[in-house]
């Protein structure tokens, strides 16, 4: 998954491969986050070097962090990329909406049964502390829809059909 971000006036393209590996504007970089136990935040380690963070996200797509007790403000904006793999020719009438980094599900905004049309936003994915829109990757049904708010899912996982 590719993200633009946006740090007080520097622009950062980062990508996050299926492998986990984590790359910033084309370069690799080591990177592991893990939540603080007992208290908010995070423990921030980029190439072995340790940094304290808090982040906030905004309804409006900002997003607040502290690094190291320094604030900045941040936008991310995920690039548009399908979501939905057809497996075989013989289902064309069906696109999965695949989950593409491993995350907690936040909402639901459809349900089984339900029309929609492409690009409409299906679910919403917490991942690494940002939301990412599952968006319809084309007009139709929600057919199996698999997961709740609440869970866990990972790379890979289908979360729903849209049937043509």
């Amino acid at each position: 998954m590719r993200y633009r971000v946006d740090v007080e006036g520097r622009a950062f393209d980062i990508e996050i491969r299926p492998d986990g590996q984590v790359w910033v504007n084309r370069r690799p970089i080591n990177i592991d986050l893990a939540e603080m136990v007992g208290r908010p935040g995070y423990s921030l380690l980029v190439n072995n070097r340790s940094y304290e963070t808090h982040v906030e996200t905004a309804a409006d797509g900002q997003v607040s962090v502290v690094v190291a007790g320094r604030p900045y403000q941040a936008s991310v904006q995920a690039e548009r990329q399908p979501a939905t793999t057809t497996r075989s020719p013989f289902r064309s009438k069906l696109s999965e909406i695949a989950i593409p980094l491993p995350g907690l599900l936040v909402d639901v905004r459809v349900t089984e049964g339900q029309s929609v049309q492409e690009g409409d936003v299906v679910a919403v994915l917490e991942s690494m502390k940002m939301h990412l829109e599952l968006r319809a990757p084309r007009a139709g049904v929600v057919r199996d829809l698999g997961a709740v708010v609440g869970q866990q899912l990972a790379q890979g996982d289908v979360l729903a059909v849209i049937e043509k």
